[in-house]
């Protein structure tokens, strides 16, 4: 019987979360609803949660993916409290050599960790991100910190690296991609055939 390519693409993504050894696949289950994956079930912690969304998004054809798992941590394991919580994202804060945290704060409340303060740069306020991301018994985090350079970058400066990064890589046609920079913020606007495409013009930016 031939199949649907909706029954496909499901397949697609059983294979990639499957294939990931951060996602415990079997508790996993997958809809697909108008280029949309569902997902819903139970994780082992919150690194899995993220981890399965990026691999449904790295499906061709998919364009949205809407997360309902909840975690479910293994009972073997031994939660930590939120002041265990809190310190050891603090301690992992601090020995990461290229993150400064000294404006960096943590809070968790139930598992759920939120991050304020100030950082330098962009990629610092996304790696304390996946640093906190990585912490055991972390069941969400938001991330509040805010980002005050150090050094004034002209806008026009911002957008001539990014469209030289853009030229410089295999995955992106630049000029499909419109860069927008306005008081530091970047606008990346336009149309891509893959997930992965969009994931790296965001990560150059």
């Amino acid at each position: 019987m031939t199949r649907t390519v909706e029954e496909m693409k499901k397949q697609d993504v059983l294979d990639h979360l499957i294939w990931d050894d951060s996602v415990n696949a079997n508790d996993v289950h997958v809809k697909i609803e108008n280029d949309t994956v569902k997902l819903e079930g139970t994780v082992p912690n919150f690194t899995a949660k993220i981890s399965a969304q990026r691999d449904a998004f790295r499906v061709k054809g998919v364009k949205n993916v809407e997360n309902h798992l909840q975690i479910k941590f293994p009972p073997r394991i031994t939660i930590p409290t939120d002041e265990e919580i809190t310190e050891n994202i603090k301690n992992m804060l601090l020995w990461n050599s290229r993150i400064n945290s000294d404006s960096i704060s943590v809070q968790t409340e139930k598992g759920v960790v939120t991050l304020s303060g100030i950082v330098n740069s962009f990629w610092e306020k996304y790696l304390a991100l996946d640093i906190a991301n990585s912490a055991n018994g972390v069941t969400e985090v938001i991330n509040t910190i805010s980002v005050n350079p150090t050094k004034t970058v002209i806008d026009m400066d911002i957008e001539r690296d990014i469209k030289n990064a853009f030229e410089r890589s295999s995955l992106i046609d630049e000029d499909k991609i419109y860069v927008d920079v306005s008081g530091g913020v970047v606008h990346l606007i336009g149309a891509v055939s893959h997930y992965l495409i969009k994931d790296e013009a965001y990560d150059i930016a």
